[in-house]
């Protein structure tokens, strides 16, 4: 009489296991249709502006796997921040060159759209500056009126080393209204001064800058005696934190991928919005468990008993 009893049990449970098998398959064809859900979580809406001016070409980032200078690191970081954003957020990408910041395309949705930002990213260089002057209060204004055109809940993020050429003694005062539009203000490069670049068209090396090279354009009180000397650049991290206090957006120092990621996914910037949310991973690892116990209710029956 036991052993009828198990191989009903056997029976049953394999026809069980046909149904969990015919499950995982549905939920796996049905991941193909791409499925989603609208639920209402933070995101984050925002406009990248990033100075391309000479000095940006400058070399003072030291961790491995990264590039050396200021643009680059600059690039590669906002690359690796946009991985850990959530999906529903929105990133546009802007340049800032001598007084104003050229915004270069809409803010788009991160996770439909990464591709083509990162390839946007890739390709942004020096050799797209309009002008080689960097007048940084400007350009910042510029870059939160363009912000503030994007609609409400625009942040801005402001990427610049701070440095100024020609050198002002005075920042321009600031025509709009402090923290309607938030955002970062985020210094890059070190403390140390170090010599700026001089590339050809085709982005070859061929010095560095000189005070001989630049003295047309500058005071001569900013001419050292020694006109050959090099001409440095470092972080103005003073500039960039008055110009913080000035428009309402937070200063962050440009250190590490890490670093840029949690600043952008502070709480402060986001907003509430209904997006919608791919479940295909729910649905595959319900379709796993589901193989699994199929696996399992389909051992021969002398294994279950």
């Amino acid at each position: 009489m036991s052993l009828i009893k198990a191989i009903g049990r056997h029976v049953q449970a394999n026809s069980f296991a046909k149904y969990q098998l015919l499950t995982a398959a549905l939920l796996l064809a049905l991941c193909l249709a791409y499925p989603s859900l609208s639920l209402k979580r933070p995101v984050f809406r925002y406009l990248f502006v990033i100075d391309i001016t000479q000095s940006m070409n400058a070399s003072d980032y030291h961790q491995e796997g990264l590039p050396a200078d200021r643009l680059g690191f600059v690039k590669a970081s906002i690359r690796q921040a946009l991985e850990k954003l959530p999906c529903g957020s929105e990133v546009g990408l802007g340049l800032f060159t001598t007084r104003n910041s050229q915004v270069l395309f809409e803010p788009l949705e991160i996770c439909e759209h990464f591709p083509l930002i990162s390839d946007v990213l890739e390709h942004i260089d020096w050799r797209m500056a309009w002008a080689a002057d960097s007048h940084i209060a400007r350009g910042l204004y510029s870059g939160l009126r363009e912000a503030a055109a994007r609609g409400v809940g625009t942040r801005l993020v402001f990427f610049s080393d701070g440095q100024q050429f020609p050198p002002e003694s005075d920042t321009p005062p600031f025509d709009g209204q402090p923290g309607v539009v938030g955002g970062l203000i985020v210094g890059v490069g070190g403390n140390q001064p170090v010599p700026i670049p001089r590339l050809d068209k085709e982005n070859r090396p061929i010095g560095f800058w000189e005070y001989v090279d630049l003295r047309d354009y500058l005071p001569p009180s900013a001419i050292p005696t020694d006109a050959s000397s090099l001409y440095l650049t470092r972080l103005d991290e003073s500039l960039l934190n008055q110009l913080a206090i000035t428009s309402g957006l937070t200063y962050h120092r440009l250190e590490t991928p890490e670093g840029l990621a949690q600043a952008l996914q502070s709480p402060v910037l986001a907003a509430e919005r209904v997006v919608a949310v791919d479940i295909r991973w729910m649905m595959a690892l319900t379709a796993l468990i589901l193989f699994l116990m199929s696996r399992y209710a389909s051992l021969p029956w002398d294994k279950l008993s």
